[in-house]
């Protein structure tokens, strides 16, 4: 093997970092769930989905975005996936190998993001998978034990993905997320694309060893506010006839590099007609009922603010462009350079393009043979640059000269822009470079209501401006012609998942700098000088404890935890636990506002362990609620609802048989319990021990079903089918209950249809 092939293999193995290398390629994806933003993840460079804007968009059974998590729901007899905010994300690279330029020779890598109505394929095509794997670095075990390998300047949870692109740049993300109230509503990326040469995804076979030129790294996100909102009022969450209604507006907040969406009305394309902003609940009734309690994430819809901030990108590789020296100069982009004053102000002091090379949104519209011509190429900066004195560009962010020369945001098409994307370089690699960059993917309550950025509606029907003030969810809500609130926040407040006094994507996205520098950002923010990599000093509280919930016999629940949480030590720890603070919802998401218990510290049982039992008279046997207990340390601080459990309420099992009861007996059809929030038609065998058998005979003595009841519980259900998938017919049957030891006891019941 020749040292050129040697060194190569070297730079797969020890920059990628590659534990497992698959002789099979395979597209998997991992889920962010420990914060409150949850997140699906890829191999293959996609982040929530493949790109869609279709109608087949309408239903998703992994989380886009999902913010508040745990939002699916059934209102009205119609079932909604839930406030998920994302068509779908990725990133994209190109370039030239040394000695073919020009746009027919420029070779290309979509890794998520590239689509319209349906997703393209990337998988196989662009991008060649190595690796997924996640690292759960809990404070507690499962078993509710302290984790001997908790590191305290890591993330609660780590997804690693690494994969190959046709270009010959492997990719490696790393992605972390947190349960802190302050820090649960972001994911943070850390990318390396590295120059390996591996174009397919096999590690033994190096495709590309020459030196790539007019190398650029594209990070696209498709944000729409949110799934549930829009299909509460269209009932379909599709681009061309659902969110392409003129509904949303991208912002940008130069002051922490931040593009994010909001719906800012419904219905109209009338910017002056707001009174349906943020999606408020269509139905009068429900909206006041969802306002006042919080069910289904209060009374707006879709008050979701999702974006991403640029944390940092790579400005080591970055191409000299001369203008007026060929030799020195490495980029075709030195043939769109301008000047102002005779000066070439896209260039800074090195004769590097100000990055980045273009802040773009548009269209839900990212198909290949578009953003192959538009997107990613040196011949053209898409959405114009910031320049001194300029009539396209009335200002620049914060009136800040630094800005002159980089890539401006195109609020013309602020409009309607589900999709946003930020392009970085040209860029000049040898094989062996790595390039680095970081993003967090941010959502909040709105954004910082009033702030003065660029995007967004103008307030004047059929126009739009470069600079407007973000509205604020303190609006008026006008259903119908009714006047349901003249204040909405001041009426009805926050919902409780927006669960600290971070609350808008602003505050979230100070938040995510703050994460990844270690410390308080100072504004304005500028990625390219932060660090490559984050620091992660984040402030951290004690963690929830590990919950067990089980059923006594006199039907009510009970729940338990060990004192470990409380022994957790941190060197950043805010404050030493005072108490326990026990909540039960009717929904996953919430609302989380009724308080079973409040446990002081010490307040345990004989056993040294804390124990609550919940006799709520209204929570029925058959029922379903979630619980959820957080700590609180002495200085207020609480806990993430790491520890929702649901938990659906029975009987105890009994000690010895006895008496076994068919309920209901006679029974007729559609009579049978609510349970897990439907109807089901179910025959429930009361008196039960922990572990016995029941087979159920016809009349005629044909044994119909046998159920192995193996659980703690006084009864077990039956769903009158019989155990070769056909339903019973009216009539009367037999049962007999046996245990281990021999116990057994015969009854009979009526079905009636």
């Amino acid at each position: 093997m020749t040292y050129k092939k040697s060194l190569i293999r070297l730079v797969l193995v020890t920059i990628l970092v590659l534990p497992v290398l698959n002789s099979a390629q395979i597209r998997e994806y991992r889920i962010h769930d420990r914060g409150m933003l949850h997140e699906t993840l890829f191999n293959t460079g996609e982040i929530g989905r493949g790109w869609m804007t279709g109608q087949a968009g309408n239903v998703t059974n992994v989380p886009l975005m999902e913010w508040p998590s745990r939002s699916k729901t059934i209102v009205q007899g119609i079932e909604y996936s839930g406030q998920h905010n994302l068509l779908g994300a990725g990133v994209y690279i190109a370039a030239n190998e040394d000695g073919l330029p020009g746009k027919d020779n420029r070779i290309y890598a979509f890794c998520g993001g590239v689509g319209a109505s349906a997703p393209e394929v990337v998988f196989g095509r662009w991008s060649f998978p190595y690796y997924i794997n996640e690292t759960e670095n809990f404070p507690l075990l499962d078993d509710g034990s302290l984790n001997p390998d908790y590191d305290p300047n890591e993330a609660e949870e780590i997804i690693e993905a690494a994969w190959a692109s046709s270009v010959g740049i492997s990719v490696k993300r790393t992605s972390r997320a947190w349960s802190y109230p302050d820090y649960d509503d972001m994911i943070i990326y850390e990318y390396e694309f590295v120059y390996n040469g591996d174009t397919d995804g096999n590690p033994e076979t190096i495709e590309r060893t020459t030196k790539l030129k007019d190398v650029m790294i594209v990070l696209i996100y498709g944000f729409a506010p949110s799934m549930y909102g829009y299909q509460r009022h269209y009932q379909e969450w599709k681009y061309d006839a659902g969110i392409y209604r003129g509904d949303q507006h991208n912002f940008w907040d130069a002051d922490y590099w931040l593009g994010f969406n909001l719906t800012t009305h419904t219905g109209s394309s009338d910017f002056s007609s707001q009174f349906l902003a943020a999606k408020p609940e269509p139905n009068p009734n429900l909206f006041k009922q969802y306002a006042e309690t919080g069910l289904n994430g209060g009374g707006l819809a879709s008050p979701q603010a999702p974006g991403y901030a640029m944390l940092y990108y790579d400005t080591n590789h970055l191409a000299v462009v001369s203008p007026t020296n060929a030799d020195s100069n490495e980029s075709e982009a030195v043939s769109i350079l301008r000047t102002v004053g005779g000066q070439f102000y896209e260039l800074d002091e090195n004769g590097h393009f100000k990055q980045p090379w273009s802040n773009k949104v548009s269209t839900g519209n990212t198909r290949s043979s578009k953003m192959m011509d538009q997107s990613i190429n040196p011949d053209s900066r898409w959405s114009g640059v910031y320049s001194d004195g300029s009539t396209t560009w009335s200002k620049v962010p914060r009136d800040n000269p630094r800005w002159y020369g980089r890539a401006a945001f195109n609020y013309r098409q602020s409009i309607d822009a589900g999709q946003k994307h930020m392009t970085y370089g040209p860029y000049t690699i040898e094989l062996g470079d790595t390039l680095r960059f970081a993003v967090a993917e941010v959502v909040g309550y709105g954004a910082q209501a009033n702030k003065l950025v660029e995007g967004g509606p103008s307030g004047v029907a059929g126009q739009l401006v470069q600079w407007n003030r973000t509205p604020n969810w303190n609006k008026k809500v006008v259903i119908n012609g009714e006047t349901l609130t003249e204040n909405y926040l001041d009426d009805y407040g926050y919902p409780d998942y927006v669960n600290s006094d971070v609350k808008t994507v602003t505050q979230v996205a100070h938040n995510a700098h703050k994460a990844y520098l270690g410390q308080e950002p100072v504004l304005p923010i500028w990625p390219e000088d932060n660090p490559p990599k984050g620091d992660y000093r984040i402030p951290v509280p004690v963690p929830a404890p590990k919950i067990s919930l089980s059923n006594t016999a006199d039907g009510n629940v009970m729940l338990n935890w060990n004192r470990n949480a409380e022994n957790f030590s941190h060197p950043r720890l805010m404050g030493a636990l005072d108490k326990y603070i026990v909540l039960k919802s009717i929904a996953g998401m919430g609302p989380w506002n009724d308080t079973v218990a409040v446990l002081m510290k010490n307040d345990v049982d004989e056993n040294n362990e804390y124990t609550i039992i919940d006799d709520d008279p209204d929570y029925k046997i058959g029922e379903t609620r979630y619980y959820s207990v957080i700590s609180v340390d002495v200085n207020g601080n609480t806990s993430g609802k790491t520890n929702i459990t649901k938990f659906d309420k029975n009987v105890g099992s009994v000690d010895k048989l006895g008496t076994v009861q068919a309920v209901p007996n006679p029974f007729i059809s559609k009579s049978g319990f609510q349970g897990s929030g439907e109807v089901n038609d179910q025959i429930g065998f009361y008196g039960l021990p922990e572990k016995c058998t029941i087979r159920i005979f016809s009349y005629s003595g044909q044994l119909i079903e046998e159920i192995e009841h193996d659980a703690p519980l006084y009864t077990t259900a039956w769903f009158q089918v019989t155990r070769n998938g056909q339903d019973v017919a009216s009539g009367i049957y037999f049962f007999v209950v046996t245990t281990p030891n021999g116990e057994n006891y015969k009854g009979k019941f009526v079905i009636i249809k």
